[in-house]
């Protein structure tokens, strides 16, 4: 885009704007924030939302780095004084008294089980055991 279209662009802007009467005010009572100046912990003291979703990419354990093709899908919520994170389909669940626990939790069940899935023989296990085996074998890139 060159400097005459952006130009351009802000003089329809400020024309838009004059035709706004001046006795004009907004009925939006409260501010709206941006993205980036979303805090999921401060959502969850001001109880805004019963749960939220992260992504996790990568998990840091033992000074071992996991990394995931895919994003992890997180749902935490929160209980009383405990949080929650979840992943019905890894069927784990990590608890915390505060959110940084319960992540921590939740990636250490994480890597407990990616460890116990890699190492058993699919011959030994039937049903949801062996979808949990094709998902966990898929689940990490190691570094």
């Amino acid at each position: 885009m060159n400097a005459s279209m952006i130009q351009e662009n802000y003089d329809l802007r400020n024309e838009r704007f004059m035709e706004i009467p001046q006795n004009y005010s907004s009925i939006v009572s409260h501010r709206v924030d941006t993205a980036w100046e979303i805090d999921p912990v401060q959502i969850f003291e001001q109880n805004t939302y019963d749960f939220i979703y992260l992504s996790l990419w990568k998990i840091n354990i033992n000074r071992k780095i996991y990394y995931t093709p895919k994003p992890i899908s997180v749902m935490i919520y929160r209980d009383g004084e405990f949080y929650f994170a979840e992943n019905e389909n890894l069927a784990v669940c990590g608890t915390g008294n505060t959110l940084e626990n319960a992540i921590k939790d939740f990636c250490l069940h994480i890597i407990h089980f990616y460890n116990y899935y890699k190492k058993i023989d699919k011959n030994k296990l039937i049903g949801d055991a062996l979808r949990l085996k094709r998902l966990y074998n898929k689940l990490f890139i190691e570094k």
